[in-house]
């Protein structure tokens, strides 16, 4: 091709003005690290220009790559549970198994949630076809407490731990459609805008729309879903390497300043956990004396954290006989909520008790030796009493 000759030759010349080793940073800067970022700038210009123009055949191989890196990039980091709690979110109960089947399976990294439909506390919400029976605005909401019931099964999953979720990776939905009712996609984002809203940019997903002529029991949707979760410990999601929780979960035993007296240090159970607030209700009293307080407030102390800093623990109200946390457990079939799940920098600092008494974070961290509930080997190997360790 002729006319590419005098192309060839002015490029000959333009090389010919620069050493080789000049030559060799504006073709690969990384050759260089410390080379100007203008440099740097113009390669990169030049890059994008050469690869608008390079053939098709190579192509792919680089657009996909670039999409893999696209997807790998950091996003920003939200807590679902907050994300729920400013929602106005409370998940429904976890539903259990309808049938010869189980609501998940944790396998390697990832879990597999069985199909989940429209049912709130056991009671199904929307039954019927679209569009005859339900609108498009009812089999939204019909896809969307789906997604609500499919959170509910993966928090139960992690042990109670949203955060273990890495990312959504896929939804399967299924639409109870007349036969030339197209819009199953519109209807699935119920699930999808939810999971969005939830976890963030890790909550969008691949997704499969499919209508269907009918569903178990006549609903309207039913949606199942796979995540990628975070597991760092043989006991699974939730856990950490000696099987403790890695959350702080409603149930979980806890000592705490009982604010009503503000001298008293007692026995008491995290009875709600929603974003970063925590609900504490002490243990044979009423309702009357819970609080709700941040979950890095620091009135609220893993059992066993008293002793430690030689104080007073009262027992639950109307306890009958001498305490120690072991027993106490292995009586209310509870488990004492582990050192690790704290956030606070400062121990019961509401107390108004003896000033002589030194509460430090040490405290905290020596509590651990409390023991959750003996284990079955322990069981066996005690004569079945289970010896554990108290704070006799």
């Amino acid at each position: 091709n002729m006319r590419a000759v005098p192309l060839f030759m002015a490029m000959c010349a333009t090389a010919s003005a620069f050493s080789p080793s000049h030559a060799l940073r504006l073709l690969n800067p990384r050759v260089i690290p410390s080379f100007s970022s203008s440099v740097s700038s113009l390669n990169s210009r030049r890059s994008v220009k050469a690869a608008k123009c390079a053939p098709s055949f190579g192509g792919r191989g680089r657009m996909a790559s670039s999409s893999i890196s696209m997807q790998t990039q950091t996003s920003t980091v939200v807590d679902p549970e907050k994300q729920l709690a400013d929602l106005g979110i409370t998940l429904p109960q976890v539903a259990a198994a309808a049938a010869n089947y189980i609501p998940y399976v944790v396998s390697g990294n990832y879990v597999y949630v069985a199909g989940q439909i429209p049912v709130l506390n056991g009671e199904i919400q929307f039954k019927g076809k679209v569009p005859t029976d339900k609108s498009m605005d009812e089999a939204y909401q019909s896809a969307r407490l789906c997604g609500l019931n499919l959170i509910a099964q993966v928090k139960a999953a992690c042990n109670g731990d949203l955060t273990k979720v890495k990312r959504v990776v896929k939804l399967v939905g299924f639409v109870n459609s007349k036969d030339d009712f197209t819009d199953q996609p519109k209807v699935i984002n119920g699930a999808s805008d939810l999971m969005v809203d939830v976890f963030g940019e890790i909550g969008r997903h691949a997704r499969s729309a499919v209508g269907v002529n009918t569903l178990p029991l006549g609903v309207t949707t039913e949606v199942e879903a796979i995540f990628e979760v975070e597991v760092d410990s043989p006991f699974g999601p939730g856990y950490d390497r000696k099987g403790q929780p890695t959350r702080l979960l409603p149930g979980m035993k806890v000592e705490a300043v009982d604010r009503f007296f503000g001298d008293i240090i007692t026995v008491a159970t995290v009875k709600e956990v929603k974003g970063d607030e925590v609900l504490i209700g002490f243990d044979g009293w009423p309702d009357s004396y819970d609080y709700w307080c941040k979950i890095d407030d620091g009135d609220f102390q893993p059992p066993g954290t008293s002793m430690r800093a030689q104080a007073r623990l009262s027992p639950p109200n109307g306890y009958v006989g001498y305490f120690d946390w072991a027993s106490y457990l292995e009586e209310t079939n509870s488990i004492a909520a582990p050192p690790n799940v704290f956030r606070s920098k400062n121990v019961f600092p509401s107390f108004k008790g003896d000033k002589a008494i030194k509460f430090e974070l040490w405290h905290r961290i020596e509590a651990q030796v409390v023991p959750l509930p003996p284990t079955q080997e322990q069981m066996d190997r005690d004569g079945g009493k289970g010896s554990g360790v108290s704070n006799k």
